[in-house]
């Protein structure tokens, strides 16, 4: 096999590890899932009317959007956000039509009080220029401006990089990279505690907003990335550190696991924590170990990727097709869910792809449901000559290359849900750790792709939650569980 070194992956971060924050603006416009980039994503909550816009970027085609109104983004107090008294960098784009007094573009507190734990890069009530205003419980104020720029942010309507950096006791503003105001050269400590705040000020959030844009916003502790003057980005931070690249001379990993990871990643932007890395690379040679491998002919781990594009990614075989699934939809350590109704996906699989009685199909259930439905499935009907299809309806129905259930398996659908037919009178099926043997005699296999969460009808889709799909040739289903049990187990204690 080939791997393919991916441009994307040229620019990296020799201090990615020490970012707290990273917001891209990316997404489809009036998104508000708004992504932390960094190597440890926080939950970032838009308020208001705070949402991704395609009207301006500076660079992605997208940025974070304000309209001035009561619009604002929190994130949960985090160790990450409490600076302390070492060296730290605050920088982004910003591009404003105007500003309330005390608009904040990004600070750290809680809503009407002022003490030591906050910052707050803002505009006070009398410039047109930005100024970091650090609490410090002296009265009358509790705090003060500590760096006070010259250039006018808050009318200009024009993409301005941003900058505050700290080395040691000496605070700098930086304007277009160019230094603005006095170094200000007094310790001061950012104590721990209080969330985050971005387009408003943390001491009124609702009233002291911002009109306008921001891309690119990033913090990063313990490091002063800037003490002199220096040329603004000319490209998004990258996502990436170079300890987390995989690269073409890593013979650590297997072949077919390694290209998976990098196509992962590629659709995620960032890297994978090396655990799930491992987690999927046990998987990987574990299959091959177990003689299953080649039976499978068209899966997704719909886990452990940081997105809903990159747990799309095939593991083999071709993408499926995304029908109605949003980022919502998805968790990393258990998978995408269903509702019943709209969605679903495409495997891009037919059924007739795998010999008559040489076929196997099976689901990863971390959350079963009761309802009746198909969770695999082809065919204008659940009874259709050759069709397959298992799911649920007070137990576990199947059918593999046939018009016939039979008996269902009185169970719950959870864990593995499959079946496997390697004969023209019998299939297995399992689910919930448990195999059965049904008798049933095979049908030319149905012509039409087979679907997640569905059938090709479209009826009966559920609201299970799956994190793994496998499609292909006969193979031992109680070795393709224990596999798949193993890995989501590994997944979800890497995942932080």
């Amino acid at each position: 096999m080939t791997l393919k070194w991916l441009s994307s992956y040229a620019p990296v971060d020799e201090e990615f590890d020490k970012v707290s924050l990273l917001l891209h603006g990316d997404g489809t416009n009036g998104s508000t899932t708004i992504v932390d980039s960094s190597s440890s994503p926080k939950a970032v909550t838009a308020v208001g009317d705070a949402q991704i816009s395609t009207a301006q970027s500076k660079f992605g085609g997208s940025s974070l959007a304000f309209d001035g109104t009561g619009d604002y983004l929190t994130s949960a107090a985090n160790s990450a956000f409490d600076l302390g008294s070492g060296d730290y960098t605050i920088e982004l784009w910003v591009r404003l039509i105007s500003a309330s007094n005390y608009g904040g573009i990004v600070g750290k507190g809680q809503i009407g009080v002022v003490n030591s734990t906050v910052y707050s890069l803002e505009f006070d009530n009398t410039s047109n220029a930005i100024s970091l205003w650090i609490g410090n419980n002296t009265p009358p104020s509790f705090g003060i401006y500590v760096v006070t720029g010259t250039t006018n942010i808050r009318t200009s309507a024009v993409w301005t990089h941003l900058a505050v950096s700290r080395s040691g006791n000496n605070t700098r503003l930086f304007v277009n990279g160019t230094q603005e105001g006095s170094t200000y050269t007094t310790a001061y400590t950012i104590a721990a505690g209080n969330p985050l705040w971005i387009g408003g000020g943390f001491y009124a959030p609702t009233t002291n907003n911002i009109n306008g844009y921001i891309d690119d916003l990033r913090i990063t502790k313990g490091v002063a990335r800037y003490t002199s003057n220096f040329t603004p980005p000319t490209a998004p931070f990258p996502d990436l550190s170079p300890s987390g690249r995989v690269t073409i001379e890593d013979n650590s990993l297997d072949v077919d696991a390694r290209q998976y990871i990098i196509n992962v990643e590629e659709q995620d932007g960032q890297p994978l924590e090396s655990g799930v890395r491992t987690a999927i690379n046990d998987f990987v040679v574990g299959c091959k170990s177990d003689g299953i491998w080649n039976a499978i002919k068209a899966s997704c781990i719909l886990a452990g990727a940081r997105t809903l594009d990159g747990a799309l990614v095939p593991l083999t075989g071709g993408a499926p097709t995304n029908f109605n699934f949003v980022g919502a939809d998805y968790d990393r350590e258990t998978g995408l869910v269903g509702d019943g109704s709209t969605k679903y996906l495409n495997s891009n699989r037919n059924n007739n792809a795998d010999p008559q009685n040489n076929f196997h199909a099976a689901v990863y259930a971390t959350i079963g449901t009761l309802s009746t439905s198909v969770y695999l499935g082809v065919g204008p009907s659940t009874t259709e000559s050759g069709a397959t299809n298992f799911g649920y309806a007070s137990g576990v129905f199947s059918r593999v290359r046939t018009g016939s259930s039979g008996a269902v398996l009185a169970t719950t659908a959870t864990a593995l849900v499959g079946v496997s037919r390697s004969s023209s009178f019998e299939y297995t099926r399992r689910a919930n750790s448990i195999s059965q043997a049904v008798v049933s005699t095979s049908q030319t296999p149905y012509s039409g792709d087979l679907m997640i969460f569905s059938t090709t009808s479209g009826n009966s889709k559920t609201d299970a939650r799956f994190s793994f799909y496998s499609i292909g040739e006969s193979l031992d289903l109680a070795k393709l569980d224990t596999r798949v049990s193993n890995l989501m187990t590994a997944i979800g204690a890497a995942i932080p």
